[in-house]
C-alpha cells in the first residue's frame, strides 16, 4: 500500500515536472522564433532590404488603432507577396505567445502590463463587437480582417477571452491577417498607380 501511494506520488511529481517544461518551452518559443528572424534579417538580408522590414514592422507594430493601415505606405516598397508574408509571420508569432502564454504573460514584469492592456483590448472588442462571440472561430477572423475593429494581437485575446481553443484561435489571427494584409496591399498598390499619373 505504501508502495503503491509511493509510486503514486512519482508519477505525479513526473507529470507535474513535464506540464512546466512545456509551459516553459511556450513561453520561450515565440521568443526563439522572433530571435531566429532577427538573426535571418542580419545575416542574410541586404541593409537596405532589412530598413524597409523594419519600417513595417515598426509602423505595423507601435499603431496603436489602425497599424495595418499605417505600415501600407511602408510596405508598397516591398514585392506584395513578401508584404503579405510579413504581416502575417509577425502576427502568427505575437498570437502564438498570447494563445499560450495568456495567463503566464500577466506575471511578466513589464509585459505583464502590455497583455494586460490587450486584455482591456479585447474586452472592449467583445462589448462593441457582440457579434464576434456568437459567431465563434468566423467572429474573430471578420474582427481581424477590419484593421480599425481589432488586430492580431486583440483577436488572440478576444478567441482566448470568449473559450475558443488555443490552435483555433491561432488559425483564426493568422486566416483574418491574411484576408486583411492581401486586401489592404493590393488596394493600397492599386491607390498608389491611380495616383501616380499626379505625382
Amino acid at each position: 500500500m505504501l508502495k503503491e501511494m509511493e509510486m503514486d506520488v512519482k508519477e505525479k511529481m513526473e507529470m507535474v515536472m513535464q506540464m512546466k517544461k512545456v509551459a516553459l518551452a511556450k513561453l520561450v518559443i515565440p521568443f526563439c522564433i522572433a530571435g531566429a528572424t532577427l538573426l535571418f534579417f542580419w545575416f542574410f538580408v541586404e541593409p537596405e532590404v532589412s530598413a524597409k522590414y523594419a519600417a513595417v514592422f515598426i509602423s505595423y507594430s507601435l499603431m496603436p488603432v489602425g497599424g495595418a493601415i499605417a505600415a501600407i505606405p511602408a510596405g508598397l516598397t516591398l514585392p506584395p507577396v513578401s508584404f503579405i508574408s510579413f504581416v502575417v509571420f509577425t502576427d502568427a508569432v505575437l498570437a502564438l505567445f498570447l494563445v499560450w502564454n495568456f495567463d503566464y504573460a500577466k506575471e511578466i514584469p513589464g509585459l505583464g502590463k502590455l497583455v494586460e492592456r490587450a486584455e482591456e483590448g479585447g474586452e472592449k472588442a467583445i462589448r462593441k463587437y457582440k457579434w464576434a462571440k456568437r459567431f465563434g472561430f468566423i467572429g474573430v477572423v471578420v474582427l481581424v480582417i477590419f484593421p480599425l475593429a481589432a488586430g492580431g494581437v486583440v483577436g488572440a485575446v478576444v478567441g482566448r477571452l470568449i473559450g475558443m481553443p488555443p490552435l483555433m484561435t491561432w488559425l483564426a489571427v493568422v486566416i483574418g491577417t491574411f484576408i486583411r494584409s492581401t486586401l489592404l496591399i493590393y488596394f493600397g498598390q492599386l491607390i498608389a498607380f491611380l495616383l501616380k499619373p499626379f505625382f
